[in-house]
C-alpha cells in the first residue's frame, strides 16, 4: 500500500477535488459502526445530516461480499436439494428393479429356501445387489462429474466471466457424503424386496411360471 501527497495526487490525476475516500477498517464485523462514524464525522464537517444516507454515498464492499456469499450458498443449498431429490428417485429405480428380479427368481429363492439357505442368506444377498447397482451408478457419475470438472478446467481463460466461471474443482466432502447417502438409498432399496424374497413359501415358488 502506497500514500501520496495531496498536490502528487492532482499532478498525477488531475483532479481538483478529493471526491472519494477509501477506508479499510480493522474489524470487518463493524463495518456498520465504522459507516455511523463517517456519517458523523463528514456530516460535522460540512454540516450534514447524519442521518441522511443520500447526502454520502457509501460503497460497502464487506457487505457486497456478504451478499455474494449468501447468493452462493443459496445456490448449494438448490442444487444439494435438487441432487438429493435425484438420489431418491434413483433409489426408487433401484427398488423397483429388485422388486421386479425378485419376481423372476421367484423359483430359484424357493430352491435355495427348500436346500436350507436361511432368511437372513436370501436377505443379504439381494441388498448387496441393491448395493451395487447403487454404488456402480455412483461411481460412473463421480467419474463422469470428474471428467467434466477437468474438460472445463483445462479450457482457456478469457475475460473476467470465464475468469469467473472457470477453475472448478471438486469438493471431496460432498463426495463423501454423497457416497454415504448412495450406501443408504442402497441399502433402503434393498431392504424390502430383500423381505419379500425371504418370504417366499418354497412349496409355492417351485410352482411358479
Amino acid at each position: 500500500m502506497w500514500k501520496v501527497s495531496f498536490r502528487t495526487f492532482q499532478t498525477i490525476y488531475g483532479h481538483r477535488y478529493v471526491s472519494h475516500l477509501l477506508v479499510r477498517p480493522t474489524d470487518v464485523t463493524r463495518t456498520a459502526e465504522l459507516e455511523r462514524k463517517i456519517y458523523e464525522v463528514r456530516g460535522r464537517r460540512y454540516r450534514l445530516d447524519p442521518t441522511d444516507e443520500r447526502a454520502l454515498t457509501i460503497w460497502d464492499l464487506a457487505e457486497e461480499e456478504r451478499m455474494v456469499r449468501n447468493i452462493g450458498l443459496g445456490i448449494q443449498i438448490f442444487l444439494g436439494i435438487v441432487g438429493g431429490l435425484t438420489l431418491l428417485v434413483a433409489g426408487v429405480g433401484v427398488a423397483n428393479i429388485m422388486y421386479v428380479v425378485v419376481r423372476e427368481r421367484t423359483r430359484e429363492i424357493g430352491t435355495k429356501i427348500a436346500v436350507g439357505a436361511r432368511r437372513r442368506h436370501i436377505m443379504a444377498q439381494f441388498i448387496f445387489e441393491a448395493l451395487v447397482i447403487c454404488l456402480a451408478g455412483g461411481l460412473i457419475g463421480m467419474l463422469f462429474s470428474g471428467a467434466v470438472v477437468l474438460a472445463v478446467d483445462s479450457m482457456p481463460v478469457e475475460g473476467e466471466a470465464a475468469e469467473f466461471l472457470a477453475n472448478p474443482r471438486l469438493s471431496w466432502p460432498i463426495a463423501l457424503g454423497t457416497v454415504g447417502i448412495l450406501t443408504a438409498i442402497g441399502l433402503a432399496a434393498g431392504v424390502f424386496p430383500a423381505r419379500k424374497a425371504a418370504a417366499v413359501d418354497p412349496v409355492e415358488s417351485l410352482r411358479w411360471e
